[in-house]
């Protein structure tokens, strides 16, 4: 059941990423719509693979690349917190190629790994978990806003023509209190998180840093992450330069997922 459901989502992924570029760049709403509805399937079975992972012993819970199947459900479910909040479907633009490559990660990795060390369980565990992958999934919605903003202000400054833009496009001012928002909520959450972490390290493991490397990189993303908190809100900093460090704190943070978790020597590695 589970290779069905993740492979379907996968599948499903795939058609859905390639519909909502054709759907954007051609303009046409039916795709879009379409592309939206595709992705909802994907997000159902993302939950279902959850659901039975977390009852069924025999599943792939356990094993080391099932922690990428809740950062996809964090992130569909941001995703459509905010195309039902604010009516824009551009978020998938960047949520639905990102998801089928976590995705095929996952598919690709689970062929050939092991079983997860037991320590990687427990409440604490699961609860740094959720809040480190929630501070992502909102620093992901940051960032879209951020990659958007940089577009539509790219156009507007070149003075190209406005039929580059879609109509439904939101304002700079919108986009930039998107990565504020969600810079104000991801930020605390990430921390929680990451704090969370080390403390079920020192339970654990007995210690609470280590020099793993995927600590290492997980403080140098709380300190950028830190840094644009404290520039949006002590200092009301907008606009071209907090959209571009959104970028990079995301960028950074997949980088940490994907690479260091699977090529370098961690206590983390899936």
């Amino acid at each position: 059941m589970s290779v069905f459901l993740s492979g379907s989502a996968l599948f499903i992924c795939a058609i859905a990423t390639v519909a909502i570029f054709a759907g954007l760049l051609g303009r046409n709403i039916k795709i879009k719509k379409f592309a939206v509805l595709l992705m909802g399937i994907v997000f159902i079975l993302i939950s279902l693979l959850l659901v039975h992972t977390l009852f069924d012993d025999t599943a792939m819970r356990g094993m080391r690349s099932w922690y990428l199947i809740p950062l996809v459900w964090s992130l569909l479910a941001l995703g459509f917190a905010g195309y039902f909040w604010l009516k824009q479907d551009l978020f998938f633009l960047s949520l639905a190629p990102l998801s089928f490559v976590i995705l095929f990660a996952g598919f690709i990795f689970s062929n050939g790994e092991a079983t997860l060390n037991a320590t990687l369980n427990g409440p604490i565990f699961w609860v740094h978990l959720g809040l480190v992958f929630m501070g992502i999934g909102l620093m992901a919605l940051a960032s879209g806003a951020g990659g958007i903003f940089l577009w539509q202000e790219r156009v507007l400054k070149r003075k190209m023509k406005l039929s580059t833009l879609p109509k439904d496009l939101p304002s700079l001012l919108a986009l930039d209190k998107i990565n504020g928002m969600a810079t104000a909520v991801g930020f605390p959450l990430y921390l929680l998180g990451v704090l969370s972490g080390f403390s079920w390290a020192y339970i654990s493991w007995g210690t609470f840093f280590s020099a793993d490397p995927k600590e290492i990189f997980s403080i140098m993303i709380l300190f950028l992450y830190a840094y644009l908190f404290h520039r949006r809100q002590g200092y009301g900093a907008n606009g071209r330069k907090p959209a571009i460090l959104a970028i990079l704190i995301f960028l950074a943070s997949l980088f940490s997922i994907i690479v260091v978790n699977t090529l370098l020597p961690t206590h983390h590695n899936f």
